[in-house]
């Protein structure tokens, strides 16, 4: 076996008496990074929206607006904090934007009292720490320490965020329904800063820095190259099984964007995230205008988050085991559908089966960034995904669209019929994304 490499710090590894691959605690911490961004950034948000917007006498245009500017701040500022990932390693970046998180939730529950405070603090504060610089990093480590076990590693690292949301969504919405929802924020900061910064430093960039190998291989591993990389493209075609090898095949950030399939992934991704924006804030205030309390409100959000939690099993398993254009292509048909019978819902039942159905399809998102490591590498990652993620938030303003919407109609119904059309164009996109032949290494 390799002999490791010295490390600063006492460090679990594969030859450790719990015998447990370090890639695991890796992303174990992940999670735990994930798992809280979600359940304050996806699902407490759309439970903060509507007494936000009340306290702050605005309208949800406004306030949507308000939110989709911390996504394009994050857009701006991914590329660059890619960059630093892959010169730094993710845990540095990671430790900045916990600690940016944690600071913005304290200051906004404590002081915003206008849309000017709530820029500042969520928009510039809140969102840009949990965002590009706290997925970004924990996607960048779990790429980086898996290649044949990346489906199961990311499907646990996206489970994690709907865990996040089960759990955090309904804490917020008790808090808020008790306390208010400036206590709520405070409370979450300090979390961020007791529970969720200190586990950071279970973070490692690569497993040979530890001198292990991906997916705990103990034997060297062959790099497929040239005709054998094409060969592989085609095997894929025709549906032949995936060989058992850690394969990697590393894009540099040019040569990927130059493949049309980087662009086929940027707009399938953009159209999907249009319309995920625009449900996940803008679910909370729905939900209520339809009768339900906060607290319900908040539960019913919760269920949707548990729902991607088999849902991100399910697709890490099989996507492990069939392609992962067309795993994807059937969950985005699934959560089509769910749009559909969230639209012509009449009755509280009706509401929980697009609740249960859609939510099983948050799982799939974990696929995206499968599909990138799989498709690019992993050496450039960081700065590919960059590209990946300006590119998708650009054209993520969904929760725009559904907030002026309701303003103009006082119905989300024309915003949902948009966003059921919108899939469909996401199922085509996917289902063409295929593997981009070898790069011509002159480019």
């Amino acid at each position: 076996m390799t002999s490791k490499s010295p490390t600063p710090d006492h460090i679990p590894s594969l030859g450790s008496p719990s015998g447990i691959f370090y890639g695991w605690w890796v992303v174990f911490a992940s999670c735990i990074v994930m798992g809280y961004s979600s359940g304050i950034m996806a699902y407490s948000s759309t439970i903060f929206f509507r007494p936000v917007a009340q306290s702050l006498g605005v309208s949800r245009t406004l306030m949507s607006v308000a939110v989709s500017l911390g996504r394009v701040g994050g857009a701006l500022e991914a590329p660059l904090v890619g960059y630093f990932i892959d010169r730094l390693g993710p845990r540095t970046p990671m430790r900045v934007g916990m600690a940016l998180a944690a600071t913005g939730l304290i200051l906004f529950g404590l002081f915003t009292n206008s849309l000017l405070i709530f820029f500042l603090t969520w928009t510039g504060m809140v969102t840009l720490g949990f965002g590009s610089m706290g997925f970004a990093p924990a996607w960048a480590a779990i790429n980086n320490w898996f290649v044949r076990k990346k489906g199961k590693a990311m499907g646990t690292g996206m489970s994690s965020q709907g865990i996040g949301g089960a759990i955090i969504a309904q804490i917020m919405a008790y808090l808020i329904g008790i306390w208010g929802w400036q206590t709520a924020a405070v409370i979450a900061g300090i979390g961020v800063a007791v529970l969720v910064l200190p586990i950071t430093t279970l973070i490692r960039t690569r497993p040979e820095e530890m001198g292990l190998k991906p997916d705990g291989d103990t034997e060297n591993q062959p790099i497929l190259e040239g005709h054998e990389y094409e060969k592989s493209c085609e095997a894929s075609k025709h549906h032949i099984p995936r060989t058992n090898h850690s394969e990697v095949i590393d894009f540099t950030t040019k040569q990927a964007v130059r493949t049309s399939t980087l662009w086929i992934l940027i707009f399938a991704m953009g159209i999907r995230q249009f319309t995920q924006a625009g449900i996940l804030l803008h679910l909370g205030p729905l939900l209520q205008d339809r009768g339900l309390s906060i607290l319900q409100a908040g539960s019913t959000v919760g269920l949707l988050a548990f729902m991607s939690i088999p849902g991100a099993f399910a697709c890490g398993w099989i996507s492990d085991h069939f392609q992962r254009r067309y795993v994807m292509t059937v969950f985005v048909v699934a959560e089509t559908l769910a749009l559909i019978a969230l639209l012509t819902a009449n009755v509280t039942w009706q509401l929980y089966v697009f609740v249960l159905v859609y939510g099983f399809g948050q799982g799939a998102h974990v696929l995206n960034r499968a599909m990138l490591g799989e498709y690019f590498g992993q050496k450039n990652y960081g700065k590919i995904w960059g590209v990946v993620a300006m590119a998708t938030t650009l054209l993520a303003w969904g929760q725009v669209y559904a907030g002026w919407i309701y303003d103009t109609t006082h119905s989300y119904n024309i915003a949902i019929t948009t966003f059921i059309f919108l899939h469909m164009a996401a199922v085509v996109l996917y289902f063409n994304c295929r593997k981009p032949i070898q790069p011509d290494v002159n480019q």
